[in-house]
């Protein structure tokens, strides 16, 4: 009997050894756990879902390689009064990595609600995300902050409170924020942002044959570098995008409160519109376009044209309709309210 109760004892202390944690103080209230690592058989073209409880913040760091795993490296973080505190908040907390029949899935996990729920103290987790090539990711973590670089197969965050910061992204992209920025670079196919009360900003986007969308509300939208047929809609914040090469049957572009900036180094669609309510529209185009303009403003409002070869076929105080060439593209722009159209030609690349 003494011998069982021995062994037992021993078991217990070797699984509380194994268990524990080492945990420091950072900085003052907070508290953190050394790195804790985790790996798994991975391949490219996989699905990565990671999913978070609602009462953890934190930020996820996601990076890709060409080794057959995935692997993640996180500390658990507690911000609170004391460390006996803080280590009874890090035990509620964890994150598993795990293989599913269709690729990996990390579950970052706490009580719901969690004791610090509704106070000044929290519970996070700082993760990096280390996975192959050309995997389809998808993100539901509301609190979390999330900074990734692919090449990823496809990218999305249904929704999320988070600062986003995304990269190489191959064929398809759906974000949807709120009031915390949004940038994205390195794009191709479709693409979908939204974002409110922050900048939304896009670079180097090639989306030829699909749709670029970009929904702000009360915040700017920003960007270049940007090929494809583009649905940008925003209030209370600028439009201002550059070299841009519009395709696709129809191109909108729409604001409020909020002056729109575009510069077009080629066109090849058949429509663009672009309407505005109490702001300025300022459009430059390339000498090489072959347009039909029809540009209208409301009382108090003016239109000006430089730099371009034009045949006018209709000019009143407030409107104007107007030829570049052959007129293949048709270009429509209106301001309901105050404000201001400006349209300037320009050589290719400037």
């Amino acid at each position: 009997m003494k011998k069982i109760l021995l062994t037992l004892t021993l078991l217990v202390l070797s699984i509380q050894t194994t268990s524990a944690q080492e945990i420091y103080q950072e900085s003052q209230d907070v508290y953190s756990t050394e790195d804790i690592f985790s790996k798994v058989k991975a391949y490219p073209n996989t699905k990565v879902l990671i999913r978070s409880a609602l009462s953890l913040s934190g930020d996820l760091t996601i990076e890709t390689g060409d080794q057959d795993i995935a692997e993640i490296v996180y500390t658990k973080k507690a911000k609170t009064k004391s460390k006996s505190q803080a280590i009874d908040f890090i035990d509620l907390i964890s994150a598993d990595l795990e293989v599913t029949p269709d690729g990996i899935r990390i579950s970052l996990r706490a009580p719901n609600p969690a004791p610090w729920s509704g106070t000044n103290y929290s519970g996070r987790i700082e993760l990096t995300l280390i996975i192959p090539d050309f995997c389809e990711v998808e993100i539901d973590a509301m609190h979390f902050n999330v900074e990734a670089e692919g090449p990823f197969d496809s990218f999305s965050i249904p929704q999320t409170f988070g600062r986003i910061d995304i990269s190489n992204v191959i064929e398809s992209l759906n974000i949807v924020a709120s009031n915390r920025k949004v940038s994205a670079s390195g794009l191709s196919g479709d693409i979908y942002i939204s974002t409110t009360n922050a900048e939304l900003e896009v670079q180097d986007v090639t989306s030829v044959d699909k749709k670029v969308e970009l929904r702000n509300d009360n915040g700017d939208i920003v960007g270049s570098d940007i090929s494809g047929e583009l649905f940008i809609r925003t209030s209370y914040g600028k439009i201002e995008l550059e070299n841009l090469k519009l395709s696709g049957d129809n191109n909108y572009i729409r604001s409020e409160y909020g002056p729109i900036l575009l510069d077009i180094i080629s066109c090849k669609t058949e429509n663009i519109s672009i309407t505005n309510k109490h702001e300025d529209i300022e459009l430059n185009l390339p000498y090489t376009i072959s347009s039909s303009l029809s540009l209208a403003v409301e009382e108090g409002g003016k239109i000006e044209v430089t730099d371009l070869k034009l045949k006018p076929e209709l000019v009143t105080k407030n409107r104007l309709i107007l030829n570049v060439k052959d007129g293949e593209t048709v270009i429509n722009g209106s301001i309901r309210g105050s404000g201001n159209i400006y349209l300037r030609g320009h050589d290719t690349g400037e």
